[in-house]
């Protein structure tokens, strides 16, 4: 049985700004752009997260996304707090 492939995330740093590829589709972030300066901390970082959500964002699907991450916080949150 053959699993549906997903889009793999790829990050690459130029001398221009940050390059962010998922699937067929590419977004550049220049260094002007306030995201820069998150993309670099989360390339140190290791943290891939924020480039998801900057991408949701420039698919038009950042409140949407920004929703149904609230909404898994609160529940992770409410079952810490049934744990204690």
């Amino acid at each position: 049985m053959r699993e549906a492939s997903t889009p793999k995330l790829a990050v690459f740093r130029t001398d221009s700004g940050v390059t962010i590829s998922v699937g067929e589709k590419t977004y550049f972030v220049d260094k002007s752009e306030p995201f820069y300066n998150i993309a670099l901390k989360s390339l140190e970082m290791n943290d891939y997260v924020p480039f998801y959500v900057e991408v949701a964002k420039r698919e038009g699907k950042g409140r949407e996304f920004s929703e149904s991450l609230n909404k898994e916080v609160a529940r992770f949150l409410e079952e810490e707090g049934d744990e204690e």
